[in-house]
């Protein structure tokens, strides 16, 4: 009789809804692992591991590795203070952050520019991620634009600033290594602010 109580009280404290604490701890596990391998490849077992769960409790706190990964980029790409200064000086401003010098290393927490590249293969996390940028990044700054073509002069900005962050820290331009950083840096300005303004 005793021991049925014990086993009465552990099943009662599993069987509790996961906290607030919970939620976010897998949610950390979740961003470090697909900032190191693409949605296709992560498990919710390998996330429930991450965070020291059980993956029935990551099930019932997202119900989905798809509804894990929607609320993991839910604000990804909008926090990004380089796309929020002055409209004047947005060109040289995000030229300036893409040349700053840089040493690849192995990612170990949550990096929203890798996560992007590993998963944007997968025909399930392309339209989150894609959604997720439209929603938090490119919509913002089209309403600071306030053109009427804004939003495809937002979408040209941030796929500039996609294709040269690629190009430049996910495979490494020699090209780019090998120019003038100062000229780089103004053409690049150059073509961003023609963007903004043209």
């Amino acid at each position: 009789m005793k021991m049925s109580t014990v086993v009465d009280n552990n099943r009662s404290r599993r069987d509790r809804t996961p906290s607030a604490e919970m939620r976010l701890r897998v949610l950390s596990a979740a961003g470090k692992a697909f900032s190191r391998a693409s949605y296709d490849a992560i498990g919710v077992r390998e996330i429930a591991a991450l965070a020291g769960t059980d993956p029935a409790i990551v099930m019932r706190l997202f119900g989905s590795k798809e509804r894990l990964f929607t609320d993991l980029v839910e604000n990804a790409f909008g926090n990004e203070e380089v796309f929020q200064g002055p409209l004047k000086t947005m060109g040289k401003q995000l030229a300036q952050y893409l040349m700053q010098p840089f040493a690849k290393a192995q990612t170990t927490e949550k990096d929203d520019f890798q996560l992007l590249l590993r998963s944007a293969g997968s025909l399930v996390a392309a339209p989150i991620l894609s959604a997720a940028l439209h929603r938090t990044l490119i919509e913002p700054l089209s309403r600071a634009i306030g053109k009427a073509d804004g939003a495809t002069r937002a979408a040209l900005i941030t796929a500039q600033v996609l294709g040269f962050s690629t190009l430049r820290f996910a495979l490494g331009s020699p090209v780019i290594e090998a120019a003038d950083p100062a000229a780089v840096e103004r053409v690049l300005a150059s073509a961003i602010q023609l963007c903004v303004d043209g």
